[in-house]
């Protein structure tokens, strides 16, 4: 999930009752079970959704015209999904979004944080190209202060009929869980955040500090009004090698805001803790669990986060979300079936939710990803209804 969809992500009771028949509990129920390592009949079949280009493709190769977004690719493919809590921990703009430059071909725009990036305006469109980033130094942080106020009433403007909305919820219900490092980095730029560190730990160790105060100031006040079932973050900090950062400075600046947040998550009844972590998280595994981030997730094989191997490794103090290699999608059925069966001894054990470990790429054909979710079905014995 990029940064920008979180926002829109964001916009978007009681527990449950042990005397019902597992044939007929709710998503939240079956949810619930499926990450206590509990026996459940079907076991919620979530996704990550789609590049932008992807559904278009399918639509030359059967899907049908009327499925054109997420939501309604969701209803058709029988696909579940939870529900969010209508409040932000994160940074409120500090400008107005605009466009610099145009032309036929690409687009170059601020954002409302600042960023400058750069869009192709056909073909694939994934993640913008970043030309230039707002926090350069101390005075070029100061604005951002402001903006992660968790007081500040633009971030609470939909919570209260978010709530209410949320009354008696039959689906597992998350709440934002912040960002420590991976916003930080959005704004500094890869480089910027990774020379930081070194150069001025203790500028950076003062963004990631206000970042996770605005996090827990918001949680200490939203948590008691409405049981949430699990708390996600955003930390988008690692690739192919590990973070971009050392995990000995992410361990002394993130790891005790990490702490915090999992501390109020459970007194509040949650126990589910988990954060958008893309590419090789192997070297920061021990840091999310020692500060109890207790799920991965997207858990992106190609980048070597392997379920299997970390299964092995921590066993039941480990939880999945995500997991199944996007990259075996295109390549064949059979290559399908071998990665769901090289899954299948971890989603037995329990604690995993099997979904593709990012969005669809526009490379996987249509047929593909129907016998990607007929498999799922058989194989981990998922819910959902779908309509083809």
């Amino acid at each position: 999930m990029d940064f920008e969809e979180i926002d829109g992500w964001i916009e978007q009771g009681p527990g449950a009752d042990p005397r019902r028949a597992a044939g007929s509990l709710t998503l939240r129920e079956r949810f619930r079970r499926t990450m206590f390592f509990q026996e459940v009949a079907a076991a919620p079949n979530f996704e990550f959704g789609y590049w932008a280009r992807t559904l278009e493709s399918w639509h030359g190769q059967g899907l049908p015209d009327h499925v054109v977004d997420e939501a309604t690719a969701y209803d058709y493919f029988g696909i579940e999904n939870l529900a969010v809590v209508g409040v932000n921990s994160g940074p409120l703009p500090i400008c107005e979004h605009e466009i610099l430059e145009e032309t036929e071909d690409r687009q170059v725009y601020r954002d409302p944080y600042g960023c400058v990036a750069e869009i192709n305006r056909h073909g694939d469109q994934s993640i913008p190209h970043f030309l230039d980033f707002p926090i350069k130094d101390r005075a070029s942080w100061e604005p951002f202060k402001a903006a992660l106020d968790p007081e500040a009433p633009e971030r609470w403007t939909n919570f209260e009929a978010s709530i209410e909305a949320l009354q008696d919820s039959t689906v597992p219900i998350a709440i934002f869980a912040g960002s420590m490092v991976g916003m930080a980095r959005n704004f500094i730029g890869f480089e910027g955040i990774a020379m930081m560190s070194y150069e001025d730990p203790e500028l950076l160790t003062e963004i990631i500090d206000t970042f996770g105060a605005c996090t827990v100031g918001v949680l200490e006040k939203a948590l008691p009004r409405v049981q949430v079932d699990a708390g996600m973050g955003w930390e988008d900090i690692c690739f192919n090698s590990g973070p971009i950062i050392s995990p000995e400075f992410m361990r002394q600046a993130a790891g005790p805001w990490y702490r915090r947040v999992a501390d109020l998550l459970v007194a509040h009844g949650c126990c589910v803790y988990t954060t958008d972590t893309d590419g090789n998280i192997n070297p920061i595994v021990d840091i999310f669990l020692d500060n109890g981030l207790n799920t991965m997730f997207p858990v992106e094989v190609h980048a070597g986060t392997d379920p299997v191997a970390l299964r092995a490794r921590y066993g039941r103090r480990i939880k999945f979300w995500g997991g199944v290699c996007k990259m075996v999608l295109a390549e064949s059925k059979e290559a399908i079936d071998a990665e769901l069966e090289r899954l299948r001894p971890v989603f037995e054990e329990g604690g995993f939710i099997p979904t593709v470990d990012h969005r669809v790429p526009a490379n996987v054909p249509y047929a593909h990803y129907l016998h990607y979710l007929d498999r799922k079905r058989a194989l981990f014995r998922v819910g959902g209804t779908p309509k083809y």
